[in-house]
């Protein structure tokens, strides 16, 4: 094959290259308009609590940034393309045709797709695509089937819309290359990027990082403008283990800040004598339980339940992902890399492992779930915990008068069967329930959901269900013989909108989660109105077990009165945290360093007033800033197998 040179002028340079630019911001166009809806459809949480006012200049950033992303993402995939196009020129056209064009009409597809499902997923994680995704999206197509056949028909539409789209686009441009329009200076130049990004790699890769952004907006701004394929594919390079060096403080300051091994006070002196029952609640917010909020939900067994137990009704959680709840119900810590630790390198990490803790005091301990097996990498999590037993959907019979989750067996039915392994299990035992009927979509039994009120939302009614399903089985158990033998604990893996279609969410309303403990023996009924995470689920439930060796938890003992957290922790997204005490909220960003805002909740309760720059605060600010410091730095010690105590 010939190679015509082409006199260098502006309209060769033009004519050779207007094929790729028409194609690049074709695909520009249609990142923009999912921009648009992606902001305006998720607005609400974006900015939810302190709305932000956005002006002109603040628009005008976040269309530099958001324009500048994606066109680097665009450049990242389709340089390979104008590669591989011009390989193709020394060999067999058809290579180009058949196999090259639909590779990359793939993987721009792909992107796309990604982008398009980001606008309604993000709810969910509350945060743009990463490394995680691989972790919670098990058998995906499977699990799409059980949606209502109008989603079914959309999804199918809006995929064969983008695949028809980014293919029209894609021959249009391969024709144009086939008839000489090869983009060569477009090339070249992106070319010279590289080489001029491996000369200057620290001035140049830093616009790579997909946070890179935070030098001019906040982490609320930042998903507006990022692009889901881009921080999907960096979080997957980087392994999603990047876990940032912190050293705010000399390491003995740390651990004098912030301890974290420790040794529990003992509520059960005779050791391995109480059976311990843990209900981790999927997606159970706060709000099913706030008489004075909106969204109370009549639960005849909750509402009896709270009439004899400790209901801890100022419970955060940590995050908003199932599996980092479960880290820190169970494991008692964070996590601060982007997939789950027990997926990670970071699993040999020092930690206390609660099932080989009971173990020491005789306990025997499984884990029931009505999902798949291993969905959410929960059996990697139960094995690295130390769980004895694993029990899944695989293992339980299909109860035909129960129609299923879309997940898998609905409660009632798990229940039943963990009835069933409780009575075979010999005493003391732990075991661990990890409701599903809670979860996205909602789709609990139609025979049930009839009945109830007109105005109750999706996830109300399924709560509804919840409550039943826990009231058929505490009938059944409470005459058995280790009932009153058993301490009972509920705590939500996180909290979650009440009503998709009215989401009213702020940095403390978001997170607020019930935490329950139920005692047969003692029948106790009281709200307790201290400060507690999810972090102080696992020292509570070694407490009660009688373990007397020191443990690693960032909590403590629930039934401990005398033990307070003057702070607790969460974390809103791989780039900020929060600290939260008795009055105040501080959102500090992890990548840069700075703090973002400070709100009194207690008395700002739309957190509407950011008091990071008034001076009659900064003793509030000082104090959550080394706090959240110490948390973070002692988190990133564990995490490196640094000097830990």
């Amino acid at each position: 094959m010939k190679f015509k040179i082409l006199p260098f002028n502006g309209k060769t340079l033009w004519q050779n290259n207007k094929a790729f630019i028409w194609f690049a911001l074709s695909l520009l166009l249609i990142y923009s308009v999912l921009k648009i809806i992606f902001y305006n459809y998720n607005f609400s949480l974006l900015f939810a609590g302190g709305e932000e006012s956005i002006s002109t200049y603040s628009k005008i950033r976040l269309l530099k940034w958001s324009l500048l992303y994606d066109l680097i993402t665009i450049a990242a995939i389709n340089l390979l393309l104008l590669l591989a196009l011009q390989a193709g020129r020394l060999v067999s056209a058809k290579i180009s045709a058949w196999i090259i064009l639909p590779l990359f009409v793939l993987l721009n597809s792909f992107a796309v797709m990604l982008n398009t499902a980001d606008i309604f997923y993000f709810r969910f994680h509350f945060q743009r695509a990463n490394a995680d995704l691989l972790y919670v999206l098990n058998h995906p197509l499977k699990q799409l089937f059980h949606f209502n056949i109008f989603i079914l028909i959309a999804f199918a539409a809006i995929t064969a819309g983008i695949l028809f789209i980014i293919w029209k686009l894609h021959k249009k441009f391969f024709t144009a290359f086939a008839n000489g329009r090869h983009g060569s200076f477009i090339m070249a130049a992106l070319l010279l990027y590289i080489g001029l990004t491996a000369l200057f790699n620290n001035t140049i890769t830093k616009f790579l990082v997909p946070t890179y952004p935070l030098v001019e907006l906040s982490s609320k701004q930042l998903p507006v403008v990022q692009n889901s394929f881009h921080t999907f594919s960096y979080s997957v390079f980087r392994n999603g283990e990047t876990v940032y060096p912190k050293n705010y403080f000399a390491e003995e300051t740390v651990d004098f800040l912030y301890p974290v091994r420790k040794t529990l006070s003992i509520n059960n002196t005779a050791a391995g004598k109480k059976n311990i029952v843990l209900f981790i609640m999927e997606s159970v917010p706060y709000d099913f339980f706030d008489t004075a909020g909106t969204y109370k939900v009549a639960m005849p067994f909750f509402d009896s339940l709270l009439q004899k137990s400790i209901f801890y009704n100022n419970a955060f959680a940590y995050a908003h992902q199932s599996n980092k709840g479960i880290t820190a119900i169970l494991a008692g810590i964070p996590t601060i890399a982007d997939i789950p630790v027990y997926h990670s390198a970071f699993v040999n990490m020092p930690l206390t492992h609660i099932g080989s803790a009971l173990k020491k005091n005789n306990y025997n301990s499984f884990f029931c779930i009505g999902d798949e097996y291993d969905n959410f990498g929960f059996a990697k999590c139960m094995n690295w915990l130390g769980i004895d037993r694993y029990y899944s959907k695989e293992d339980m019979p299909n109860d035909k008068k129960i129609p299923d989750h879309s997940m898998g067996r609905q409660d009632e039915a798990v229940l039943n069967f963990m009835h069933k392994k409780i009575n075979k299990v010999q005493q003391p035992f732990f075991a661990i329930n990890y409701n599903i009927s809670t979860h996205y979509p909602y789709d609990i039994p139609a025979s049930f959901s009839a009945g109830l009120p007109a105005n109750y939302t999706a996830p109300m009614k399924s709560m509804r269900y919840y409550d039943h399903s826990l009231q058929q089985f505490f009938s059944k158990v409470k005459n058995e013989p280790w009932f009153k033998e058993t301490v009972f604990i509920f705590c939500s893996d996180h909290w979650l909108v009440p009503d998709d279609n009215h989401i009213e969410f702020n940095a403390i309303t978001g997170y607020r989660i019930p935490i329950i403990i139920y005692e047969p023996a003692i029948n106790e009924g009281r709200t307790d109105k201290r400060l507690v995470s999810q972090f102080d689920i696992m020292g509570t439930i070694l407490s009660i077990a009688g373990y007397k060796d020191s443990i690693i938890s960032y909590g403590n003992n629930l039934l401990d009165s005398s033990s307070k957290n003057e702070v607790v922790f969460s974390r809103a997204n791989a780039n900020l945290y929060h600290a939260i005490d008795s009055s105040y909220i501080l959102g500090f960003n992890y990548r840069n360093d700075k703090a973002e805002f400070l709100y009194r909740y207690k008395t700002d309760t739309a957190l509407k007033k950011n008091l990071l720059t008034d001076m009659n605060e900064q003793a509030a600010f000082k104090n959550l800033s080394l706090k959240i410091k110490a948390f973070l730095q002692k988190a990133n010690m564990q995490y490196n197998n640094a000097r830990f105590k």
